[in-house]
């Protein structure tokens, strides 16, 4: 299964709304969003989640969501538990950062470099060994200035500041679209590329794409964590590190 391919013809066909007014409730009051962005990420999930179980559906996987936080991925497709070619789909969120001059640039993490790549196990849903696939479907936006300050009825919803604009989408595999630097200096995240087009992201121009899947595990599997002072930050001293392991057998 071309599980990318599948993802663009699924969100074209259902072309979702990302207009995301609030919350609401059974007597149809809308408690409007903020520019939270773990909010506006779960609202990014629930977008996903019908178009991730559409694909799964089509090829008959199952799909698993942990039910705990903080556990990789969100989503799991496999033909069974015992499965060892699941296949891992991740949602990401991030916005827009603007300069002076109206350009952007934007830049996601992607998930620890010291759990469950590590020890195989650790706040992930299964074994990390028994994932053949990682993919990760992104959305870049803009955030707005919200005035939204009360609550509103549902017939006035089209009152209410919307706090995202201009949303874009990719899906690609995760090492394809990574970077070597974590996502910010004091985190054990993998950060992904620094783009200003969602073209880098849906090409997959990161670093990764050319050196392979088993570079990208390898850098980061045995980079240091946090205050560490480790072998290597970047890769050219990771490559260094190798060719150093490598005289020394």
């Amino acid at each position: 299964m071309d599980f990318i391919k599948e993802f663009y013809e699924v969100i074209m066909k259902i072309n979702p709304n990302f207009d995301i007014a609030g919350f609401l409730t059974k007597d149809d009051n809308v408690y409007p969003l903020g520019t939270d962005t773990k909010v506006l990420s779960t609202a990014f999930e629930l977008i996903a989640r019908p178009i991730v179980y559409e694909i799964a559906d089509k090829h008959g996987y199952q799909v698993y969501e942990p039910s705990q936080q903080n556990y990789y991925p969100d989503f799991t497709l496999m033909k069974s538990p015992g499965d060892t070619e699941k296949i891992a789909v991740d949602i990401k969120t991030t916005y827009r950062e603007f300069k002076t001059d109206g350009t952007w640039r934007a830049k996601f993490t992607l998930g620890s470099y010291a759990s469950f790549m590590r020890n195989g196990t650790k706040n992930i849903a299964f074994p990390y060994s028994h994932y053949k696939k990682h993919y990760i479907i992104g959305f870049i936006y803009t955030r707005e200035e919200i005035d939204n300050f009360h609550v509103f009825k549902l017939e006035d919803r089209n009152k209410i500041t919307y706090p995202i604009k201009d949303v874009e989408y990719f899906c690609q595999e995760k090492y394809k679209i990574a970077d070597y630097t974590t996502g910010s200096g004091n985190t054990e995240n993998i950060g992904s590329i620094t783009a200003s087009t969602i073209d880098d992201f849906k090409n997959g121009t990161g670093p990764f794409a050319e050196l392979g899947e088993e570079v990208f595990h390898d850098y980061w599997v045995n980079f240091p964590r946090y205050r560490e002072e480790g072998h290597y930050r970047n890769l050219k001293s990771y490559f260094k590190w190798i060719e150093h392991l490598d005289e020394s057998l």
